[in-house]
């Protein structure tokens, strides 16, 4: 789902429904969500508020910051709330981030991502640090960026229903909502995950206990909750061994069917868009992971959930 949504409207999909998006939409939509006043609208506006666009007069654009700020303050238990409060601290290098670390870490002491901050600040220091937390994340119990929980907020937080405001054509149809829903999320719930690809390559393997670390951390990542995270994993790998090698077409197997599982259930299904989305929200809610979310589309669909041995990538639209 996030691969396939993140660059927005699907191949083959009726731009012609709905209303016309207009530059001024991310505005009014923020603004029907701060209005709103709820933990979930807050983190919604404050997602938002990164597209407004107001570069003639800027006291008037919406503080992303003070909005999620909000909401985190609002509901203080709200791991997925919480972590995007941390990935826009990160953005801004505001100076509160090893404070939100720890607060993530008390809430969620299972997920390793939250060992990522101190990973990328490691790789200035001493090997054995950086291998040391390497090793951390990949003992640790999940590695999750509440993609799920996220996404299915923000389409819940941008659904009009019966208020006066109308909807624009971001939330106009269930459609348009997970659509900019996903695009949005993507480029702020997603950590940046260089530091894991540089302490993981190849030639760092000369560190004492680096190899196994990185072995560990990478089956943790084929776990993970989204599936940018399990393609990290499998990217990664690819680079330690030779092509053609046994382990290396495993790999390449389990690469095409985590590409056949976002390419087939965000497949666009003519007029029935908007029972899709409903569809593949409703998996989100029921579901821990994309991946799970993205099985049960597929089921719903009554589509192989396994990839067909004809499919040969995403270019294949059979």
């Amino acid at each position: 789902m996030l691969l396939a949504l993140v660059v927005g409207l699907p191949p083959g999909a009726d731009a012609s429904v709905g209303p016309l998006h207009r530059a001024s939409d991310e505005a009014h939509e923020v603004a029907f969500l701060v209005q709103k006043g709820t933990a979930e609208s807050l983190a919604a506006a404050s997602l938002l508020a990164h597209l407004v666009d107001t570069p003639r007069d800027t006291d008037r654009r919406p503080d992303a910051a003070a909005l999620m700020q909000r909401a985190a303050a609002l509901a203080p238990q709200r791991r997925e709330i919480l972590w995007l409060l941390l990935r826009d601290c990160e953005m801004r290098h505001c100076t509160e981030e090893h404070f939100i670390v720890a607060r993530l870490r008390a809430l969620d002491p299972d997920n390793g991502l939250a060992l990522l901050p101190e990973l990328k600040d490691s790789l200035a220091g001493p090997a054995a640090d950086t291998t040391r937390i390497i090793a951390a994340i990949g003992d640790s119990k999940s590695l999750t960026l509440y993609w799920n929980k996220s996404l299915v907020m923000l389409f819940d937080a941008m659904t009009h229903g019966s208020t006066a405001r109308a909807a624009t054509a971001l939330t106009h149809d269930a459609d348009d909502r997970l659509t900019h829903a996903a695009g949005v999320l993507a480029a702020i719930d997603v950590p940046p995950f260089k530091p894991i690809a540089a302490a993981c390559s190849e030639d760092q393997f000369q560190e004492a206990g680096r190899r196994a670390a990185c072995e560990r951390l990478m089956a943790r990542l084929d776990a993970a909750d989204c599936i940018i995270a399990q393609s990290l994993s499998t990217s990664v790998q690819l680079k330690w061994w030779p092509p053609g090698s046994a382990a290396a077409r495993a790999l390449e197997a389990r690469r095409l069917q985590q590409e056949y599982l976002v390419q087939a259930s965000a497949r666009v299904r003519g007029d029935r868009v908007n029972q899709d989305a409903e569809t593949r929200v409703d998996a989100m809610r029921r579901s821990a992971t994309e991946e799970e979310a993205d099985t049960l589309v597929l089921a719903a669909f009554h589509e192989p959930v396994l990839r067909p041995a004809d499919w040969l990538g995403p270019e294949d639209g059979s």
